[in-house]
C-alpha cells in the first residue's frame, strides 16, 4: 500500500495538534488520579495499573508532552519498579497496549543473546574469526564474533549516508550484502579489538554469520534460542525481511515527515507510514514485539539467563564508549592533562558504557531505536527490578528523543521513590526534550493591547 500524506497546511494541522495534546494531557492527567485508586488493571487490553497515582499522572504529562513535540498520535509506554507496582498503558484511539510493534535497536541485542547460546553449545566461539564462516565477504578480516557485540570490531555504520531513503521509500528492499557494504566503504575506524564503536553493521554482520554456521534462519533460531527462554510470547522475526512489510492485526500507525539531509521536511507534511520493510534493519533490529515481551528479554538477559555462568559473565561486562589516543602499539597516550579526561570519563558512573550489545548509563542498561514510523526504547535495572519501554508513532524526531524520554520516566520513578538507582533530574530531560522539538507551530501573536 503507498504511503499517504495526511492533510494540507503543516502549520495550520501542528496547530490543531497543539490543542488536541492540550485536550489529550487533561484528560490522562484525569485518568491517572482516577485510575490508580482501583486494584489491577484499568480498561483496555493488556493495560495495567497498580502504581501511584500521582507517579502515573507524572508518567501521563511526560509521554503526552513527548507526542506533541514529536508529532507523535499514538505511544505506548510501560514502566515496572519492581516493588511498588506497573503501569502499561497505550495513547491513541483504539490502539491496544499489548500491540505489536517494530522494535528496531531496541531489539538488537536478541542477536547476542542467541550468540551466548550457541557459544554455550559449543557451535561457535567468541574468539573465532567471522571470516572463517563468511568467506566471501571481503574487508571483515581478523574481526571475531565477540567484537560484534562489544561494539571492537571496527566496522562504520551503515545508515548515515542512505538514511533519507529509508525515509522517504520505507518499503524499499535491502540486501544485508548491500548494507554491509556501506559500512565497509568506511571501515575500518580506529582499532578494532581495542576501541568502542557502537555500529547496526555489527549485529547485522552477525545475523548473516549464524546464519551461515548453524544453517539455520535467523527467525527459526530466535523462535527456538532466544524468544521462548526470554518469555516473548508474542515476538517474531520477520520470515522473509525483504517482503514482510505489513505487521499483524492492531498496530501502531507510524508516521514521518519526509526528509532531505537527515532533515525533516516540516512543511510538507505528515506522512503515514502503512508499510515498512524490516530490512532496512535485518539482524540489527528486525523484530517485531511488544512492550511486555521487550521487558521481558531484558530482564531475563540481563539476568544472566543466556549462555550459561560464562554467557551470564560475558553479559556482566562493560567498557566505556570514551576512546584515548593510542600510540603505535595502541597503549592509550596522551598529556597528563588529556589522559586525566579521558581517565575520568572512562570511569564516570554518568558516561555511556557499552555492554555486550546495550548501552549501559549510570545502572540502567538497554537500547533505543528507529525504525521509518517508530521510536521505541526499553532500559532495565537488574538491581531494582526497574524497567521502562517507550513507543512513539512519528520517527522523525530520532532515536534519540525517544532514549532521553525512557530516562524521564526513570529519573520521575526515582524521584518518586520507586525507580532505578540514578541520580538524574527529570527536569532535565524534559528540558532537553522541549529543546529537541520539530514541526511545532509558530507561537501566536499576542493581541495588541487596546
Amino acid at each position: 500500500m503507498p504511503t499517504e500524506v495526511i492533510g494540507g497546511s503543516v502549520v495550520s494541522k501542528l496547530a490543531r495538534r497543539t490543542r488536541v495534546a492540550a485536550l489529550t494531557l487533561a484528560t490522562v492527567a484525569a485518568l491517572g488520579l482516577t485510575a490508580c485508586t482501583g486494584n489491577g488493571a484499568v480498561s483496555g487490553e493488556a493495560e495495567s495499573n497498580s502504581i501511584d497515582a500521582g507517579l502515573a499522572t507524572r508518567i501521563d504529562e511526560a509521554v503526552v508532552s513527548a507526542m506533541q513535540q514529536s508529532g507523535s498520535t499514538e505511544a505506548i509506554v510501560g514502566v515496572w519498579t519492581g516493588s511498588a507496582g506497573e503501569y502499561v498503558h497505550s495513547y491513541g484511539e483504539g490502539l491496544s497496549a499489548n500491540a505489536l510493534i517494530r522494535g528496531a535497536q531496541a531489539t538488537q541485542p536478541v542477536i547476542c543473546a542467541l550468540l551466548l547460546e550457541l557459544v554455550a553449545d559449543g557451535t561457535v566461539s567468541l574468539d573465532r574469526e567471522v571470516a572463517a564462516d563468511v568467506s566471501r565477504q571481503v574487508g571483515i578480516e581478523g574481526i571475531t564474533y565477540g567484537q560484534l557485540c562489544t561494539a571492537q570490531s571496527g566496522l562504520a555504520d551503515y545508515k548515515s549516508r542512505i538514511g533519507d531513503i529509508f525515509v522517504n521509500n520505507p518499503t524499499r528492499p535491502w540486501s544485508d550484502r548491500e548494507l554491509l557494504a556501506q559500512g565497509l566503504a568506511h571501515s575500518p575506524l580506529s582499532w578494532p579489538g581495542l576501541d568502542v564503536h557502537p555500529s547496526d553493521t555489527d549485529t547485522l554482520l552477525l545475523a548473516r554469520a549464524l546464519h551461515q554456521v548453524t544453517g539455520q534462519s535467523i527467525p527459526d533460531l530466535l523462535e527456538s534460542r532466544v524468544f521462548g527462554k526470554a518469555n516473548m510470547p508474542a515476538s517474531y522475526f520477520p520470515g522473509d525481511v525483504l517482503a514482510d512489510v505489513s505487521l499483524p492485526g492492531n498496530s501502531l500507525t507510524g508516521l514521518t515527515y519526509p526528509a532531505a539531509g537527515g532533515v525533516p521536511q516540516c512543511e510538507v507534511g505528515v506522512v503515514e507510514v502503512a508499510e515498512v520493510s524490516p530490512s532496512m534493519l535485518g539482524g540489527a533490529g528486525a523484530t517485531v514485539t511488544t512492550v511486555t515481551d521487550l521487558k521481558n528479554f531484558y530482564t531475563s538477559y540481563l539476568g544472566g539467563q543466556f549462555g550459561g555462568a560464562e554467557g551470564a559473565a560475558v553479559v556482566a561486562e562493560a567498557r566505556s564508549t570514551t576512546n584515548p589516543t593510542r600510540n603505535e602499539a595502541g597503549e592509550p597516550v596522551g598529556d597528563t592533562e588529556e589522559a586525566a579526561a579521558l581517565l575520568a570519563a572512562a570511569e564516570d558512573p554518568n558516561g555511556q558504557k557499552w555492554g555486550f550489545g546495550f548501552e549501559k548509563v549510570q545502572s540502567l542498561s538497554g537500547m533505543s531505536g528507529q525504525m521509518t514510523g517508530t521510536l521505541t526504547a526499553a532500559y532495565h535495572d537488574p538491581a531494582t527490578g526497574f524497567s521502562v519501554v517507550v513507543v512513539l508513532n512519528n520517527s522523525s524526531i530520532g532515536a534519540g528523543f525517544v532514549r532521553t524520554l525512557a530516562f524521564e520516566l526513570a529519573a520521575i520513578s526515582t524521584e518518586a521513590g520507586v525507580g532505578p538507582a540514578v541520580n538524574w533530574a527529570s527536569a532535565d530531560f524534559a528540558a532537553a526534550r522541549a529543546a529537541a522539538a520539530i514541526c511545532q507551530p509558530a507561537p501566536e501573536e499576542a493581541a495588541p493591547a487596546e
